[in-house]
């Protein structure tokens, strides 16, 4: 089974658009491989030796068959510092603060979990470890 995670920003119920700027300022040090405008696919690569396939659109960056590891250091910084939400195939959408929950959309509204913008946080939620 694959596992995908989605970061989106949300406002007032909907997703709104991501700052690219800061997209590409996050994973830039990671880059092995990207378009110019990030749209036609990134592949990154972390510290530890993982390569990562990364869809990048206006209103969000998707991840499939993720890593354990340093990949969990660009998503804690990358929802850091969009202010992101977390929404994953497979768990409950992570949020930062309780703050975030009144923006999302009322039928994931219930279920949001308040995780740590952390490396071991998020790994922990996403891996079950």
């Amino acid at each position: 089974m694959s596992r995908t995670l989605f970061v989106l920003r949300y406002r007032g119920g909907e997703p709104e658009p991501l700052d690219m700027q800061l997209v590409r300022e996050v994973l830039e040090p990671y880059v092995v491989t990207a378009g110019a405008d990030l749209a036609d696919g990134v592949l990154i690569r972390t510290a530890d030796g993982f390569e990562v396939d990364v869809d990048v659109n206006e209103v969000c960056v998707s991840v499939s068959r993720y890593p354990a590891g340093q990949f969990f250091d660009v998503l804690a910084t990358l929802v850091d510092r969009l202010g992101a939400t977390v929404l994953s195939s497979d768990r409950p959408v992570v949020i930062r603060s309780e703050r975030d929950r009144a923006e999302l959309s009322e039928d994931i509204r219930e279920g949001a979990v308040v995780v740590a913008t952390t490396a071991p946080a998020l790994e922990g939620h996403f891996t079950g470890s």
